[in-house]
């Protein structure tokens, strides 16, 4: 074992070799060259205890992730806000669109807005409680800061509602995002019909066309779904869901490096994982797919949970030299400061 890693950090270290810096196949390839008996498991062992790999190794960025399933109708409601800014002085200074979603029923909810200041924010949230048919249990946002003032939190609380939004800027409310689509989608075509840019005045005769029509997900028109028929509702989209546990990633107890989000101007050299070598402290496998807690080194529990292509599997003495740390540091410096 002593003489293939030898020859695996002389491959891969080396500049002037074919399998420099590379992947575990191109490197077992190489590797196999002089040495047939070196197994794959071990060049990938190998490269998971190289700090190089482990933070410059690409990741995955489009993947699939859970399914939003209700509990019933109106219990769970997606909100995004959709931006007018061009239009406001065609619509009495409301610059903003807050839409929410019925997960289960696919209806549509909206109210203008003229800023996301917390005082604007609440009264468009009571607003958009007043039409809907029941209060939601949960409402769903990204992690915009207009969703997360004190006011709204005492509001929520008030109402015992319980406000959710991700723990990873990444993540969006994708079923209220293509809604508000499907609305822009019809206004815009309605202002060039009308050659008119007024859409708080037509915004309410818009939502309820699209409730009206007969949504493909599940064969109904959203305004028909209710309390009543819901159960009905929820097994044709839910149930040919597949809630048996799939294969584990990862094991409890396993080192892994967390995905490391970059901006729009952030050189692809920089690493895309994180130099904190975590551990695996939970797997949770009746979820789809399949996601992980973790924790750091002082047992510390990290918030919220990841997919498996968040985490890659490292060695734990797979460390980061300090000359690399401040160079990465430096790097993403320069890269925030050009992105203000």
């Amino acid at each position: 074992m002593t003489d293939y890693i030898k020859l695996l950090k002389q491959l891969y270290n080396n500049p002037e070799s074919p399998a420099a810096f590379s992947g575990i196949d191109s490197l077992w390839y190489e590797a196999r060259k002089i040495n047939k008996d070196i197994p794959r498991s071990g060049v990938q062992n190998f490269l998971e205890g190289h700090r190089t790999y482990t933070l410059m190794r690409p990741k995955r960025v489009h993947f699939p992730r859970s399914k939003t399933i209700a509990a019933g109708f109106m219990t769970d409601v997606q909100v995004d806000l959709a931006d007018f800014q061009a239009l406001s002085r065609h619509n009495k200074g409301n610059r903003y669109l807050l839409l929410g979603i019925d997960v289960l029923s696919k209806r549509l909810f909206g109210v203008p807005v003229k800023a996301k200041k917390a005082e604007d924010m609440l009264e468009a949230f009571k607003l958009l409680l007043t039409q809907m048919p029941m209060k939601p249990h949960r409402i769903f946002s990204d992690k915009g800061l207009e969703f997360r003032n004190k006011l709204l939190k005492e509001y929520f609380e008030t109402e015992e509602i319980q406000k959710i939004e991700p723990v990873h800027s990444t993540v969006k409310a994708s079923l209220a995002e293509r809604a508000i689509r499907n609305v822009k989608q019809r206004l815009y075509r309605y202002f060039s019909q009308n050659i008119i840019l007024n859409w708080i005045d037509v915004l309410p005769k818009i939502l309820e066309g699209i409730n009206k029509s007969k949504c493909r997900v599940h064969g109904m028109r959203p305004i028909d779904v209710n309390f009543e028929n819901a159960q009905e509702v929820w097994k044709k989209i839910y149930g040919g869901f597949d809630f048996t546990e799939g294969k584990s990633k990862f094991k409890q107890g396993e080192h892994v490096r967390m995905s490391v989000g970059k901006g729009a101007f952030e050189k692809g050299y920089i690493p895309n994982w994180g130099d904190e070598i975590l551990e695996v402290d939970q797997v949770y496998n009746q979820a789809k797919p399949i996601r992980y807690k973790v924790r750091d080194d002082k047992g510390e529990k990290f918030k919220g949970s990841f997919y498996g292509e968040e985490l890659a599997r490292v060695r734990k003495d797979a460390e980061l030299s300090t000359e690399l740390k401040r160079f990465i540091e430096r790097e993403r410096g320069q890269m925030e400061h050009m992105s203000c």
